[in-house]
């Protein structure tokens, strides 16, 4: 009996690969169809989809170069952290991104990697970033438990967080 399912395997995996190179072949011949035949619904549709994402792309480059020349200008004028704080969270604003510094946001494991877990309450070492249109996360922020006997008041200064010693 073994010998016939490995017969039959061989003929499946045979099958399989020849309905592949069918389907690669079809693919193929509607490129090829496309191309001679230009108004075909089909090519229609591919031409305005490739047209917007040359537009977006464009607009889109345009968009960041202008981002680049304020900062540039607001640099060479001498601005401070603060002005140019603003400028860029006003980017970050016409942008739809979410700066996210909660550490108790829901989506916490995914926005967040964990540096040190030491038992206590979660701190934001860094901020996660979000495109609020899609949700997808644009780069992970750092988090850590702090430890539970710093969290503690009157503890001696060794067992506290380094900034709670210097207040």
């Amino acid at each position: 009996m073994t010998r016939r399912w490995r017969e039959l395997r061989a003929a499946v995996e045979r099958i399989t690969g020849q309905i592949d190179q069918l389907d690669r072949r079809a693919e193929k011949m509607e490129v090829i169809l496309m191309v001679r035949e230009p108004t075909t619904n089909v090519a229609a549709e591919a031409y305005e989809g490739l047209r917007k994402q040359v537009v977006t792309a464009v607009s889109e480059r345009m968009a960041h170069l202008t981002q680049l020349v304020q900062l540039d200008a607001a640099l060479t004028a001498g601005a401070d952290a603060d002005s140019v704080g603003k400028v860029v969270r006003g980017w970050i604003e016409q942008a739809s991104l979410q700066r996210i510094v909660d550490p108790d946001h829901p989506q916490r494991d995914l926005l967040f990697e964990m540096v040190e877990d030491l038992g206590g309450r979660y701190e934001v070492l860094e901020p996660a970033y979000m495109d609020a249109v899609t949700g997808r996360v644009i780069r992970r922020g750092s988090i850590r438990r702090a430890d539970v006997a710093a969290e503690r008041p009157g503890m001696p200064d060794e067992r506290r967080a380094p900034w709670e010693v210097a207040q």
